[in-house]
């Protein structure tokens, strides 16, 4: 009877043990599922792809140090953004010279960047395959 009361009461700390870890995971878990649900957007989380809007903000940051005059603008709107696979994303636009003296000074180009990975807004992570300016 003696051997009967110790095997049942090995068996009752195996499971208190077991509860305890089972619970102990499933904390965890709702730790993950409460952050995922709680931010922003999934983005936080993964690596989200860009879009054209994506490409063309890396557009302007390439091709504005390539341009003489230090006070340019690109337009918001008008810009042509064309997607390829890998990533590669070709964009046609202009910039525009901001100087009040003398006739306008516009300059096209054609820029094709690759997205290689990582933050989306971040520079380093794209590459400047060709750029044409007109």
């Amino acid at each position: 009877m003696n051997a009967y009361l110790q095997q049942k009461a090995a068996k009752q700390r195996f499971l208190q043990k077991g509860m305890v870890v089972i619970v102990a995971l499933l904390a965890i878990f709702l730790v993950f599922v409460a952050r995922f649900a709680l931010s922003d957007s999934s983005e936080d989380m993964t690596n989200g792809a860009p879009v054209s809007a994506d490409a063309y903000s890396m557009a302007k940051q390439f091709v504005r140090p390539t341009i003489k005059s230090g006070n340019i603008s690109f337009p918001e709107t008008g810009y042509q953004c064309a997607e390829k696979p890998d990533s590669v994303f070709v964009v046609k636009s202009y910039a525009e010279d901001k100087n009040q003296s003398g006739p306008k000074n516009i300059t096209s180009f054609q820029i094709t960047l690759k997205f290689v990975g990582g933050q989306v807004g971040d520079k380093k992570n794209w590459r400047m395959i060709t750029l044409n300016e007109n």
